[in-house]
């Protein structure tokens, strides 16, 4: 459809149909500022005259996240249901505190031999490599034993041996989109044991809520999610990649105990 057709109705209607399709809040309200950053373009730039997007409002239904976190018995429920790949990821973000895109940017390059440690230099953004969300370009982050386990046997079954590899890929060999892998792989296998609310969002609230249960020092787990606790730590308190690996192994022993 040419941009000249929507309108504010139109525009409207394909918000609530994303909603309606399953997409998280803040997924939904990105495309909501998106398609009015778009607009406001396209009328500086003389494409449109009036931007249907001024009225645009919040998708029926939509409320903000209530800020829940998964238990530990939940993680270990949510663990035991996936596909062995979703398992992998969903390791990688509740006990790693890796945030989607990261995970979904790896390639087999930045993971060390014994899968311990990640080095984070790039992130997927809507299909395209993008540079970390932080502002360090990379930092070396902390894999527990039990993840780092999964993700070895991951890299050796499914993963080429090309460096430049992406260890989540399609068959394309691109990286994986994360609301198609939340809304066709993990949501479904989560929705039988009540565990549909889960989303990304909820795994990075369960780290820190795990990690905080665990006794874990607050700027260990700042370090290791890539996210600062003010700039007077940040710029004179630093973390060995150790004590992030003690951090990762005690989150880990927590919940699997077995």
């Amino acid at each position: 459809m040419a941009i000249t057709k929507f309108t504010p109705r139109s525009l409207q209607a394909y918000l609530q149909g994303k909603f309606e399709a399953g997409l998280s809040y803040s997924t939904v309200q990105h495309l909501r500022f998106d398609l009015k950053a778009i607009f406001r373009l396209a009328v500086a730039e003389g494409v449109v005259a009036v931007n249907p997007t001024l009225s645009l409002y919040k998708p029926q239904g939509l409320d903000r996240p209530d800020g829940r976190a998964l238990t530990g018995t939940e993680v270990a429920i949510a663990m035991g249901v996936v596909e062995f790949r979703e398992k992998v990821i969903l390791g990688l973000a509740i006990f790693g505190g890796f945030r989607p895109g990261e995970i979904l940017g790896l390639q087999r390059k930045h993971i060390t031999r014994d899968a311990t440690e990640i080095r984070v230099q790039q992130r997927v953004y809507r299909g395209e490599l993008d540079n970390p969300k932080t502002d360090s370009s990379t930092r070396t982050a902390a894999v527990p034993p039990k993840t780092a386990a999964l993700l070895r046997h991951w890299l050796e079954m499914a993963v080429s041996n090309n460096p430049e590899a992406f260890v989540f890929a399609g068959e394309t060999g691109r990286p994986l989109w994360r609301d198609a892998l939340l809304l066709d792989h993990i949501k479904p296998q989560l929705k039988p044991h009540g565990l549909d609310w889960v989303d990304f969002q909820v795994m990075r609230r369960t780290h820190a809520s795990l990690s905080h249960e665990a006794g874990i020092d607050p700027k260990v787990q700042a370090d290791q999610r890539g996210h600062g606790l003010g700039v007077a730590m940040d710029v004179y308190t630093k973390t060995t990649t150790g004590a992030r690996a003690e951090a990762a192994r005690q989150r880990e022993e927590s919940v699997l105990v077995n």
